[in-house]
């Protein structure tokens, strides 16, 4: 029972910390610095949760879902990350680098749809709107 709690309160944990640093990221956005918002945020994701994100949107799905597996991370998580992948790749210039965030984001809330026991309609609603934003700017 105490063990299920301290793995219940590391998980929440781990939610707050991607929440704050997806946060800090948008703040840097709206003020016009987004090059040290994402360097700042992708260092605080790899030191403090060891997240990888340039490691993350590289890997094939196989792999990937053993590397958020092996992070313990919930359908919760996985959506914060797609928010993440999904506002990095809104301010990618490039066409590839743009479709390479913007898809690893749907693919992120894909996972969390197996891994759920619920069907969830805000993580369609995203991934509906992740798709509008790809096929209005290819």
């Amino acid at each position: 029972m105490e063990q299920r709690d301290l793995l219940k309160d590391q998980i929440e944990q781990l939610g707050r910390a991607l929440g704050k640093i997806l946060s800090d990221f948008l703040g840097f956005k709206s003020k016009g610095n987004v090059e040290q918002g994402l360097e700042i945020s992708n260092e605080r994701l790899q030191s403090e949760l060891d997240i990888d994100i340039e490691k993350l949107i590289s890997l094939d799905e196989s792999d990937l879902i053993e590397y958020i597996f092996t992070r313990d991370l919930t359908e919760t998580h996985l959506e914060i990350l797609s928010e993440y992948l999904f506002e990095i790749g809104k301010t990618q210039a490039s066409k590839s680098d743009f479709e390479l965030y913007l898809m690893k984001a749907i693919k992120l809330l894909d996972i969390a749809d197996k891994t759920s026991r619920t069907l969830s309609f805000e993580r369609i609603n995203k991934k509906s709107k992740i798709n509008n934003v790809l096929q209005h700017r290819l």
